[in-house]
């Protein structure tokens, strides 16, 4: 290839990357509280100190940690966002068929982050109710000689005006999301009562 079409490929890469660059951005879900894809501190274990060592051991397993709800922080939701909701889902829990640890809905739009320990004191959503009925977060807390079980959290961002009634299950709260979801963002770590 001759010096010209070089500088003019050259050229069109340029333009292509600043097209991509000056586009908006998509959403992002940090933590300060966890790292993506890592163990998760014991701090936002579960602290249930009568859980049963696994649903077929009854004998008492008290979990390990302190149930404080890591802090998140969202940005670049898209525009006509109207509220957010957080999911906590543990994917290895009940033999595969998953737990959701945590339902939270009608986040206002001006919001952006959660400080650690709201989640688990129900400040800045309405509680919806988690596998054991919990209206807000329940740490982690597999059953006992369970190897490290996944756990995501999704922050959605959805065109649903914040007036959802409390006590949605996960499945109630996608239902009535069905159609208003317009993106969303995940991180997840990786925790068990004894490594």
């Amino acid at each position: 290839m001759n010096k010209i079409g070089v500088a003019a490929l050259g050229l069109a890469a340029c333009l292509w990357t600043a097209s991509l660059a000056s586009a908006a951005p998509w959403m992002t879900l940090t933590s300060t509280s966890m790292k993506d894809g890592a163990r998760i501190p014991v701090r936002l274990g579960g602290d249930d100190q009568k859980r049963a060592c696994s649903p077929r051991n009854p004998a008492i397993c008290p979990c390990p940690g302190k149930n404080v709800s890591p802090q998140l922080a969202w940005h670049n939701a898209p525009e006509g966002t109207k509220s957010f909701a957080i999911l906590m889902y543990d994917i290895d829990g009940q033999y595969g068929a998953g737990v959701s640890h945590w339902v939270a809905y009608n986040i206002a739009p001006t919001t952006t982050a959660l400080k650690e320990g709201d989640g688990a004191a129900g400040i800045g959503f309405t509680g919806g109710a988690g596998t054991r009925n919990n209206p807000n977060y329940i740490g982690p807390c597999p059953p006992q000689g369970d190897g490290p079980h996944h756990y995501m959290i999704t922050v959605m961002a959805t065109d649903l005006e914040p007036t959802l009634a409390p006590g949605l299950t996960r499945d109630q709260f996608l239902a009535a999301a069905k159609g208003h979801l317009l993106t969303s963002a995940t991180i997840g770590g990786l925790f068990a009562r004894e490594y």
